[in-house]
């Protein structure tokens, strides 16, 4: 290539890049497989004909899909009559083809993923973008949120570029009455994926939040839309605190909070949004399958508030007891000096470490939900 085109491409290049994050991007299969094919062949020339041919579509189909991920913030060579080399990945690690590219090929986004530079919320977008007749699953990400919030309607502190938020918005075929197992499986998926990608173990408190010690690191927040035949369509948002400001620059809401990146290293969002998505969907058909059979039983083993001291409360009441059980509905049994009770929805506090060898087993005779 002569010198001249080398420099209009860096030129090219850098405009792009300049506007990266300044709007909504969207991948879609062709940019998504793509990435992928450029990953799998690094340095390697790939011909528009062999990319067509891979791919199916056409060899226009071919150079849209280049001049899309161009768009993203990839840097990618034209060389004529030879084809397209991949020269550097973007700055933004919110790409939304790459984030695609990590995800396992059987986590398919039939409704798109899509990348904002900031969003009141990513639940909110999601369900907005679900039901407007569009296909399913979609992934929402953003590099903000300004009205992020978690269960019960609390503030969640979504500060620009220092926490990985998301939201996966699909149609799973369940019966009424089984959210809460979502949920379980939310919790499992994000703890499995930051050991695999991480080496970190996170501690799993019920239902469904990441702890470091008895600091928050992760929250998520499951919302459906059902009827009486069952689920018509659920929305699961996480968010990861990924680093966090000064301790005198933080706000009420990360007092108590915990950051990722502090015990990993380098952390790469779209890279562990695809890793978690893998794990979500994994959990989630397991779910559909076996009614949660299997999936109790990795929770079972997984949840650290089984054996432990807890404190349990609610909108009404204040109770301490023992962490004994998960039941299949995915309710907390905890033993008090009154017996066993169960709940649905309650805020936990762990008060002693975890007893080692707790099986989360224990013989459930009254039962007494909230």
């Amino acid at each position: 290539m002569r010198l001249y085109e080398m420099i209009f491409h860096y030129i090219i290049y850098r405009k792009i890049q300049e506007k990266v994050g300044d709007e909504m991007q969207k991948a879609r299969r062709a940019t998504v497989e793509l990435c992928r094919l450029f990953l799998d062949n690094p340095e390697a020339v790939l011909s528009g004909g062999e990319v067509s041919r891979q791919l199916s579509i056409s060899r226009q189909g071919v150079w849209k899909a280049v001049q899309s991920l161009r768009e993203e913030g990839f840097s990618i060579l034209s060389l004529p009559q030879k084809g397209y080399v991949l020269q550097g990945l973007p700055a933004e690690d919110l790409s939304p083809s790459l984030t695609g590219a990590y995800a396992l090929p059987s986590c398919s986004f039939k409704g798109g993923i899509h990348s904002f530079p900031s969003l009141p919320s990513t639940q909110e977008k999601a369900k907005e973008l679900g039901r407007s007749g569009g296909a399913s699953p979609l992934l929402v990400l953003a590099d903000e949120q300004t009205k992020g919030r978690g269960r019960r309607d609390r503030t969640w502190v979504s500060l620009k570029g220092q926490g990985l938020f998301f939201s996966v918005f699909f149609r799973p075929r369940l019966g009424p009455g089984l959210l809460q197992l979502v949920n379980l499986a939310a919790g499992l998926a994000v703890k499995e994926a930051v050991a695999e990608l991480h080496g970190v173990s996170l501690s799993l408190k019920w239902p469904n939040d990441l702890l470091w010690g008895d600091r928050k690191i992760c929250g998520i927040l499951s919302e459906a839309s059902s009827d009486s035949e069952g689920v018509r369509d659920c929305t699961t948002g996480i968010g990861i605190n990924i680093t966090l400001p000064p301790e005198e620059a933080r706000g009420e809401g990360l007092m108590t909070a915990c950051a990722l990146s502090p015990l990993a290293g380098p952390v790469h969002r779209g890279r562990l949004a695809a890793a978690i998505c893998g794990c979500f969907f994994r959990l989630a058909g397991a779910l559909e399958r076996d009614g949660g059979a299997s999936l109790l039983r990795e929770y079972r083993r997984s949840c650290s508030t089984l054996g432990r001291k807890i404190v349990i409360m609610t909108e009404n009441e204040t109770i301490s007891g023992r962490g004994e059980s998960i039941g299949e509905r995915g309710e907390l049994w905890i033993s008090t000096g009154g017996g066993l009770r169960s709940f649905y929805a309650a805020d936990v506090v762990h008060a002693t470490p975890e007893e080692k060898g707790h099986s989360g087993g224990g013989e459930l005779k009254e039962s007494e939900t909230y």
